[in-house]
């Protein structure tokens, strides 16, 4: 009879269950670093449609809140580039806020962002979102008909540093996306 390796019908160690029943394992929110801040979704309520109005006037005047972002606010974000080893990470090549377009339900329409998570959740939650719904599209032979022309491709490294020397480099109103690390994070090192 030939020994199998499977873990099927037998018990298998685990080595983190000791730490995880017991409460001591460490988990990505155990974590706090100095500066930290967090980020809560707002997500559209309607399947399909436009957002008429967006107020976040309240969202913005509470405690710990650092910003309330939006299609108004945020300025331009290019969509995700596929490059190899890229392709399963996003389906969703819409930038983030491109327009004012409700494609599906829990389309993100804002981003919260706080000093401490509760303050981001309150934050979102304060967020009113007017709407203009239209009918679902429920058809189940769907094509994408409104992919966006807009491609930008990441710099390289050299023209990013020539960026930065000039002052005309800005992370906050720009976003590179790639397998590999981003190139904001590599001019740090």
């Amino acid at each position: 009879m030939a020994t199998t390796t499977s873990p099927i019908g037998r018990g298998t160690p685990r080595v983190d269950g000791p730490a995880k029943v017991s409460g001591t394992a460490k988990y990505t929110s155990d974590f706090h670093f100095p500066g930290i801040l967090y980020a809560v979704p707002v997500e559209a309520t309607i399947a399909n449609g436009r957002v008429v109005k967006l107020d976040t006037t309240a969202a913005q005047a509470m405690s710990g809140v650092r910003a309330v972002f939006h299609r108004e606010n945020i300025g331009k974000i290019f969509r995700s580039v596929k490059e190899p080893g890229f392709g399963g990470i996003c389906k969703e090549r819409r930038p983030p806020f491109e327009d004012d377009v409700v494609r599906y339900y829990g389309q993100y329409v804002a981003l919260a962002v706080a000093d401490t998570f509760e303050a981001a959740k309150a934050a979102a939650d304060a967020v009113r979102v007017t709407y203009k719904a239209e009918k679902p599209n429920v058809d189940t032979r769907l094509t994408p008909d409104d992919d966006p022309d807009v491609v930008a491709k990441r710099p390289e490294m050299g023209q990013l540093k020539v960026l930065v020397a000039t002052g005309n480099f800005r992370p906050s109103s720009t976003l590179w996306s790639s397998s590999r690390r981003s190139a904001a994070s590599s001019i740090s090192r």
